[in-house]
């Protein structure tokens, strides 16, 4: 095979063979994202390669005669490189789970598609600590644009990078060879302060390292510094087809021998990374820089981008339609195939027309007045059109979230208790025939008060505390209740808010995300550290406010907090420790039975609303009693009304005879897999006030 001639570009070398190795590191990322179920090391590659082509292209233009320091065209070029394309996929995603798949429409969702557009998905993944799943039922189709948002954040370091350089040669007159030096020496500093960063856990780090742009960083601007580096520093030609077929072994096995995605951007990256240095810094005439210069490989490095776009929605939405746990290798098959035609077809027909052609302008051009002349011309025209499309397009995209927030807005109004009467039935009520709400669609979005600034949250340390003003039910009453524990408790701040302010009692919330209190010594995981020692520090403010009654949850599946498994239902040491402490410093306790963490038939966690939306009948979306319950309270036995320690048995709040549906009195009972609705939450205001009404007149806490 004869060696193709260096193509000259401006006045760099534009090397084919790397356009060919961003189409093998796509290749590399879909084939493992179908079959393996897990990263390849592709994207790094990708990363890299990004780095390399466009702040490599940002400085060596600002060290040129005349640059233009309008920040409007660099941007305005990488705008309809990137956006257009990115626009089409996210709309027809939006389109593919609204009519095929609406069970995965949800609050999250919603704003992953403004994320995504705006180029911020990397940080919602990020806070979200969401692992880069593989594909299943319950995977976002949207997960993958992280990484595009990574490039984007970068794309704008990268423009103001080559708008100081070029500030500098044109205005300060500094020497251009020395101002690329100062820039090459700047970006080696930026690339080790971020590996370093990225490699603070060491081999395996945390999903928020995974998504970082700071810990991502080193990975764009090592390729950066192999863009302005001189070209004369390569591997001699006689040794070059070893250090690049070497390079791309790396990077080819990297995804068999990194079992974890949580093992990047820290050291291990240096595998992948390493291979794709050896073929940039290999001479491009040797045999597989000529392979990676083939049309095949030229193709997929042009559609790269494109296919990187489609292959994960399609994977994600055609394995939710079938109802596979995971893609079988046929549907895996289908979606490279059909990925790879929609890709072609949106490079030919949207990223092609609609990309920038001609050279930046510089500062003596006049692109206005060319691109006013443009549209004198078919072409221009055309392209006008398909610029407006394209903002109609990122317009649907921004609109998704505040219309599914609007929604939701709407599904929290309180609902009529003459026709939903929910727990009510239990006391006697009457419940029409007439459709259950919230719509489980949109269920999920709504979250309790107390978690809008009155609630602890994982991220946060063990002495955070919410504000003293964090306080429910009547503000002014002398009787004071604390509403402790995990986020199972988080829901039911809204009865004993109602039942405060009707009876003269104030609840202040002791409540963080995953950590119901449990002290004393005990074994088990079911909390972290961090929670342990919150709960101490949590037990101690209980103590000093000396409240009349403190109430939280006694019971729980085995498990780690927010990650049980379907085991029937216990008391942890740890709660013990807690009930043994309340009751040495003489203050009254409630515990009330948790409500059911929902598993299928195969006793994976099932979210209800999940499975009514997925078309399926109301029974399979319910589960037995007896698969979540201990035919008696295990608290009860440790809480028997004596020294002022009660025990609520609520199963029957949750469950009718033998089974615990996901809808009671027209009232859907679950926000998500294990914690209560809003709405059912508000329903159980007199049910819980029958039960607690006798506790108090026995503990003579004075109430109205």
């Amino acid at each position: 095979m004869n060696s193709p001639a260096p193509v000259k570009k401006g006045a760099s070398v534009y090397r084919d063979d790397l356009d060919g190795l961003r189409g093998f590191a796509i290749a590399l990322v879909v084939f493992f994202h179908v079959f393996v179920g897990r990263v390849s090391g592709g994207v790094d590659v990708f990363l890299l390669l990004s780095g390399y082509f466009f702040l490599g292209s940002q400085v060596r233009y600002a060290l040129r005669p005349y640059p233009s320091l309008n920040p409007w065209w660099p941007f305005w070029r990488t705008a309809r490189r990137l956006v257009p394309a990115l626009a089409v996929v996210l709309v027809a995603t939006l389109l593919g789970v609204l009519l095929l798949v609406p069970e995965l429409m949800s609050w999250d969702l919603s704003g992953q598609f403004t994320a995504s557009m705006l180029y911020i998905q990397n940080w919602m993944l990020s806070r979200q600590e969401a692992a880069y799943a593989a594909a299943g039922v319950e995977t976002s189709p949207l997960q993958h644009l992280w990484s595009m948002s990574v490039q984007g954040q970068f794309y704008l370091f990268a423009i103001l990078l080559g708008l100081i350089v070029a500030t500098a040669v044109s205005k300060f007159r500094a020497h251009p060879q020395k101002a690329r030096a100062i820039t090459i020496i700047a970006l080696a500093v930026i690339t080790v302060a971020s590996f370093l960063y990225a490699s603070r856990f060491g081999l395996v780090g945390t999903p928020e390292n995974y998504y970082s742009f700071f810990s991502r960083m080193w990975e764009m601007t090592l390729g950066g510094i192999l863009a302005l580096i001189p070209r004369n520093i390569t591997v001699p030609q006689r040794y070059s087809a070893a250090t690049a077929g070497i390079g791309m072994a790396m990077i080819a096995i990297t995804g068999v021998v990194i079992p974890t995605s949580l093992a990047f951007p820290g050291p291990l990256t240096l595998l992948p990374l390493t291979g794709a240095v050896l073929v940039i810094v290999s001479s491009p005439t040797n045999t597989v820089s000529q392979v990676l210069s083939s049309p095949p490989f030229q193709w997929l490095g042009k559609s790269a981008y494109s296919l990187y776009l489609w292959h994960w929605p399609l994977l994600i939405l055609s394995t939710a339609v079938g109802g596979y746990e995971t893609p079988p290798a046929w549907l895996g098959i289908a979606v490279i195939a059909a990925s790879l035609v929609l890709a072609h077809l949106t490079h030919t027909f949207v990223e092609e027309p609609l990309r920038q052609h001609s050279p930046r302008p510089l500062a003596i051009d006049k692109p206005v007045s060319k691109a006013r002349a443009s549209l004198r011309t078919t072409a221009g025209r055309g392209r006008m059109v398909g610029g407006i499309a394209i903002c109609l397009l990122v317009a649907t995209t921004l609109s998704v979230k505040p219309y599914w927030d609007n929604q939701i807005d709407d599904a929290a109004r309180p609902l009529d208790p003459k026709t939903h009467p929910g727990a009510g039935v239990l006391l006697g009520a009457e419940a029409p025939d007439v459709e259950a709400l919230p719509d489980p669609e949109l269920i999920a979005g709504i979250y309790p008060p107390i978690g809008d600034g009155c609630m602890v949250y994982l991220d946060e340390g063990p002495d955070s505390f919410v504000p003293n003003d964090c306080v429910y039910g009547d503000p002014d009453a002398e009787t004071t209740i604390v509403l402790a524990g995990g986020s199972h408790v988080e829901p039911l701040g809204i009865p004993f808010d109602e039942l405060g302010q009707q009876h003269g009692f104030k609840v202040i919330p002791y409540v963080r995300q995953e950590c119901p209190i449990m002290l004393g010594e005990f074994e088990d995981d079911t909390v972290s550290e961090v929670c342990r020692e919150w709960s101490i520090n949590a037990f101690n403010r209980i103590v000093d406010l000396d409240p009349d009654l403190v109430i939280s949850t006694s019971t729980r599946p085995e498990g780690h907090a927010g990650a049980a498994v379907m085991t029937l239902d216990m008391v942890p040491d740890g709660y013990l420790g807690f009930w043994e402490a309340l009751r040495e410093n003489n203050i009254p306790f409630i515990g009330l039975r948790d409500n059911p963490w929902i598993f299928d038939g195969a006793g994976d966690p099932m979210d209800p609303n999940y499975c009514l939306n997925a078309g399926e009948a109301f029974e399979d979306c319910s589960i037995p009693r007896d698969f979540v319950y201990e035919p008696v309270d295990p608290a009860a036995e440790y809480l028997d009304g004596t020294d002022g320690m009660f025990s609520v048995d609520t199963s029957d709040w949750y469950c009718i005879g033998d089974t615990c549906p996901p809808a009671i009195g027209n009232v859907y009972i679950y926000r998500d897999q294990n914690h209560i609705s809003n709405a059912y939450a508000e329903s159980l205001a007199p049910v819980i006030w029958e039960v607690m009404k006798p506790i108090l007149d026995k503990l003579r806490v004075s109430y109205t």
